[in-house]
């Protein structure tokens, strides 16, 4: 296991709910935004001091939610209590996810001061019907003035987000929304298909027949047409939904995800995985601030879990083949799988290997690591849970 952390902290607060989304997210809540920080600092001390991790932080990642509803002071305090908890590394990346219609040039240069150098901009769409649609608060205006608050500020390693596969968009349009995002010169692009939850207002008005169901058979061309126009401008293709323009600006905070290394997740509804040990944390606002008043599994390190599943080695095996497959150009290495669990890939999985070869949908690379070729990649989920 490579020798470093990462933080992961979960903003659950909205301005608005959008309509596809089932995150651990709550709307109208701002109020509790002052009790929150004061548990995210409590949560880090406890699982600072009980956890007893030496790592150096090396990514820090503020998801949620919209955390650009905090104020830059509120985000800057969160920073400096990790900083002196924890051993941070001085280039270590800060990633915070923005709403674009939160940005402006003051705010930019106040979180670049507070040392966040990198943005995640939630774009998902340069059509103003679309964005409508998907119930988002910005226009596509507001997203080419955010980046360029940002560039201002000296943030240029920023990411776009990209939805495709959405009710009544189109091919013509989805092209149109890839131009913008390159125009933008963005360090990293992320796309992500539509997926229709259960409860949501999209969910609703697809059943009632006020939008149509999803094309899967244009979701999937959605998704092909973007790899050869991101290839055509130079952009890396290293994991199924990411993109970057070089391999530096890959995101160190995801990496740390699909290579199972070690991660912390603070706040409420976040995940964590840390000492063979997976954690979930109550979910409810509420109920997070609850269990921080008066946390029962403080001797564990874990003071807000509502679920804490210690892995067996399988597990964590499984993980490993599962997520490093979803690393285009790393995929699954040999090497690094005998140096972690002591035994060979094919003593544990040779079954499932042989078969997925044979069938064309997982190929070995030059060097005996295992990846997916590209013609697998709309059919990854399929192929993982050969594995499980």
């Amino acid at each position: 296991m490579d020798n470093h952390l990462s933080l992961y902290l979960h903003i659950p607060f909205c301005a608005s709910r959008c309509s596809y989304c089932d995150f651990n997210t709550y709307a109208g809540k701002e109020n509790l935004i002052p009790d929150y920080i004061k548990a995210i600092q409590k949560e880090l001390r406890i699982n600072r001091q009980m956890l007893v991790l030496n790592e150096p932080v090396h990514s820090i990642y503020l998801g949620g939610g919209t955390p650009s509803l905090l104020q830059a002071g509120e985000i800057s305090v969160i920073l400096q209590s990790i900083r002196e908890m924890f051993n941070v590394n001085a280039d270590a990346e800060i990633t915070i996810e923005m709403n674009p219609g939160d940005v402006n040039k003051e705010l930019a240069a106040q979180l670049a001061h507070t040392g966040v150098n990198r943005v995640s901009l939630g774009m998902q769409s340069s059509d103003a019907r679309e964005l409508k649609l998907m119930g988002r608060r910005h226009s596509p205006e507001q997203t080419l003035a955010a980046v360029e608050a940002l560039k201002s500020a000296g943030i240029t390693n920023f990411s776009l987000d990209l939805i495709y596969g959405y009710p009544e968009q189109t091919m013509e349009s989805w092209q149109r929304s890839l131009q913008t995002a390159l125009s933008c010169s963005p360090a990293h692009i992320s796309l992500y298909a539509l997926s229709v939850e259960e409860d949501t207002p999209l969910q609703k008005k697809i059943e009632r027949g006020l939008l149509p169901e999803p094309d899967d058979d244009l979701t999937e061309e959605m998704y092909r047409t973007a790899e050869d126009i991101l290839a055509n401008h130079g952009f890396l293709h290293y994991e199924i939904s990411n993109w970057a323009r070089t391999a530096e600006k890959q995101s160190r905070h995801n990496n740390q995800y699909w290579l199972t290394d070690p991660y912390l997740g603070l706040g409420a509804g976040a995940h964590g995985n840390v000492h063979h040990v997976r954690t979930r944390n109550h979910g409810a606002i509420e109920d997070y601030l609850e269990a921080m008043q008066a946390p029962k599994n403080r001797l564990t390190g874990f003071p807000a879990a509502a679920e804490v599943i210690p892995q067996t080695e399988l597990m964590e095996m499984q993980d490993f083949v599962i997520l490093g497959l979803r690393l285009l150009q790393t995929g699954v290495s040999q090497e690094r799988f005998e140096r972690r669990f002591g035994v060979t890939l094919n003593e544990i999985f040779h079954y499932q290997i042989d078969r997925l070869i044979d069938q064309g949908l997982i190929i070995y690379g030059p060097d005996g690591r295992l990846l997916l070729p590209e013609a697998s990649l709309f059919i990854s989920n399929r192929i993982f849970r050969e594995f499980v």
